[in-house]
């Protein structure tokens, strides 16, 4: 037996050996997937490492894995995916270091503070600011009482929160604040300028449940302390004297957006300041909903779409205009010359675009096919998405975990390594040829993205393809080329004559995806699945387009199995926070146990569970009800938990469950069984808790990294 098995593993090993030496030259692609390891077992960790401890390794561990790659060539591809590891590590806990975020613990109202504006969104109903908190004097007398009052009194440039108070060390200082505004807004503010104002902040928001988007992580990256609501007027206090790089582009985008409101009607321009800058805050939650059920939202992310269009016109441009002359023609390479030009029209549009990471992803991508042009090189399309992963996971290593990024790459991958399926085989008719790559395209680009959707959003769109077939051609055909007509125009002050021609089409998008979204069977709600499921399927995508040879079929078994992996999956019995509670009946749909059923958390359980809105447990009325008295919960099994709400809930049933839940604050008698407190509720946020026959499981949302700063 032990014969047999050698002799299989050598056979394996053999087989493996002589793909890998067949496609040595597809081996570079797989570098920024070792750094996606490196930088999720980062994030995976339940601590937060040491980075002199970090940076030590790293050092000490690269120079011998580069020694032995060079001694020992057999040994040269692992060493290479090591130090790969180690990079994608090593760049996410220095990013996380020197960023440093801040985080504001307790909810605070600060009064007549002065704030530097860095961005400005319209909302409709409200204004979002996004503020860089100038600071009083370290001695400045402050109200020792909530609500916490910072007065008046500007002397620098951070806002100082006395350590007993905000709940860090001494001096140490707040970094920006994203503040709602209803309130009256002083005219004249730009970027850039300072303001005054009073307001209400609170701590950043964690996660609602265990597999949700974590606010909390992504902005501590994006450099966000707390959020808040203006409860004062915000008046302007001083003009900036001078502004900084950064300012001038964000100013230089604002004044862009208000100018497209002001000569474009509602919700077109909104439509349009996303589709050319990336501005999409202003779309009504309404319009956004059908804009995603509709399956058309990779449009409003700034793409390869977009930034190959900007280069490929200025490309054009400069061509045309280098053919004026003769000499120039004759004497230069005016090709190469116009590929360096386009280089800088493309590097402004992206910077004015919002540097979202899809447009990060075709911007590298561009420039690459410029560079291309300019060496005379042949351009890999593989080669570039991996460089391109590779500059921003360095960069940012954060990025993996936004949905952005993974549906993004995910999309450009697979239509990258599917382009021998075109329509050039099947149709001569050009037109033809060209609806037929859109549909095919669109069916290839959402089978690649639907299992981040559903990971990161809990729901599959199968109305993409027929919305996408009309929508790309009037989006890239029209709208976009007189968006960008009606941005060169900007400064001639005829560019409202464009607008009338940017509404029509944009009226056919917003009917198109108003009418499939009001089909509400095309929009499947699914439940969640585990992160483990997701790396599955996304090594099987990867092993799918990385390589040339038949081996790459095997991806088809790793989707297959992280497929199975997630039907596997069963999501919490009980999910519970401060604030709600609700538990999952015998028809195993979630119920809510408060009258809050509205909220943000609650909707997202419910979503997580494959629901369109969770349920009143009241209105439950099967007789096999697995939430009995009104207090203990119990499958069927051995187990059994307590929701206390008095402490006289504890008392008589300590001895009779496995597990009390404290829904108050409220003292009891010492009770033995194990308790999760209301203080835990608090503090560590929603708890998951499964129920088997062995054990009660308890999963919390809040963990002990940076991100998540513990309250006091």
């Amino acid at each position: 037996m032990s014969v047999c098995l050698l002799t299989f593993f050598d056979i394996i090993v053999s087989y493996i050996r002589h793909n890998l030496r067949n496609e040595k030259y597809n081996l570079i692609l797989w570098f920024p997937v070792c750094q996606c390891v490196g930088i999720l077992t980062y994030f995976s960790l339940s601590f937060e490492p040491s980075c002199i401890f970090t940076i030590s390794i790293f050092l000490l561990l690269s120079p011998i894995l580069i020694l032995i790659a060079i001694l020992y060539r057999k040994y040269a591809i692992l060493c290479i995916a090591l130090i790969a590891v180690l990079i994608g590590f090593t760049a996410s806990k220095l990013r996380t270091a020197l960023l440093d975020t801040q985080i504001l613990d307790k909810e605070r109202y600060v009064k007549n503070i002065v704030a530097i504006v860095k961005d400005i969104n319209d909302r409709g109903s409200y204004k979002q600011f996004l503020l860089s908190v100038s600071t009083i004097s370290k001695s400045s007398p402050v109200i020792p009482a909530p609500p916490f009052v910072i007065p008046a009194g500007i002397q620098k440039k951070k806002i100082w929160i006395p350590a007993l108070r905000a709940g860090m060390t001494p001096y140490r200082a707040l970094d920006n604040i994203r503040i709602s505004v209803r309130t009256k807004v002083e005219k004249g503010i730009k970027i850039g300028d300072q303001v005054k104002l009073s307001a209400k902040l609170f701590p950043l928001k964690i996660a609602p449940s265990e597999h949700a988007y974590d606010f909390a992580r992504i902005a501590y990256y994006q450099k966000i302390s707390a959020t808040g609501f203006a409860t004062s007027k915000i008046a302007l206090h001083k003009k900036a004297e001078a502004r900084k790089f950064q300012e001038y582009i964000e100013s230089f985008r604002q004044y862009i957006y208000e100018n497209l409101q002001q000569n474009i009607k509602k919700p077109h321009a909104d439509i349009i300041s996303a589709l050319l800058i990336g501005k999409k805050d202003g779309i009504d939650q309404k319009t956004m909903d059908a804009i995603r059920d509709s399956g058309i939202a990779h449009l409003f992310a700034i793409s390869g779409l977009h930034l190959s269009f900007v280069a490929g016109l200025f490309f054009i441009v400069f061509r045309n205009l280098f053919a004026i002359s003769e000499t120039l023609t004759l004497k230069y390479n005016t090709k190469k010359i116009s590929a360096f030009l386009t280089i800088l029209p493309t590097t402004f549009y992206l910077l004015i675009t919002g540097m979202q990471i899809s447009a990060q992803r075709a911007y590298i991508m561009v420039i690459l096919v410029l560079v291309a042009i300019m060496i005379e090189r042949k351009y890999r399309g593989l080669i570039a998405i991996a460089f391109a992963a590779a500059v921003i996971l360095s960069v940012e290593p954060e990025a993996i975990l936004k949905p952005g990024f993974q549906m993004s790459f995910s999309a450009v991958l697979a239509l990258v390594a599917s382009y021998q399926i075109n329509a050039n085989k099947l149709f001569k008719i050009k037109i033809m040829k060209y609806f037929v790559s859109i549909m095919i395209s669109s069916v290839i680009a959402s089978l690649a993205t639907v299992p981040y959707t559903i990971y990161n959003f809990n729901y599959f769109s199968i109305s993409g393809i027929i919305t996408n077939l009309v929508a790309i051609p009037i989006v890239t055909l029209i709208i976009i080329p007189l968006g960008i007509i009606y941005v060169l125009l900007i400064p001639l002050g005829i560019e409202w004559i464009i607008a009338p021609f940017i509404e029509r089409p944009i009226d056919s998008i917003l009917y198109i995806t108003n009418a499939i979204a009001s089909l509400q069977y095309l929009v499947i709600p699914i439940r969640t699945f585990p992160t483990s499921s997701i790396i599955i399927i996304t090594l099987g995508l990867l092993w799918l387009c990385l390589w040339e040879r038949n081996w790459r079929f095997f991806g088809i078994f790793f989707i297959v199995l992280g497929i199975c992996f997630s039907t596997a999956y069963k999501t919490p019995d009980i999910l519970i926070n401060a604030d709600n509670v609700a538990a999952k009946e015998s028809d195993n749909l979630l119920y809510s146990l408060t009258r809050k059923n509205r909220n943000f958390v609650v909707k997202t359980w419910a979503k997580q569970n494959g629901q369109n809105q969770i349920l009143n447990h009241t209105k439950y009325s099967n007789p096999d009800k697995r939430l009995k008295y009104g207090c203990i919960y119990n499958k069927g099994n051995n187990k059994s938990v307590l929701l206390a709400y008095k402490k006289e809930d504890i008392s008589e049933n300590c001895d009779k469950v496995d597990l009390i839940i404290q829904l108050s604050e409220f003292n009891y008698s010492v009770c033995n069984t194990k308790t999760i407190k209301y203080a835990d509720l608090e503090t560590y946020g929603t708890h998951s808790i499964w129920l088997t026959n062995h054990e009660i499981k308890i999963n919390k949302v809040r963990s002990n990294r940076p991100w998540h700063m513990l309250k006091n």
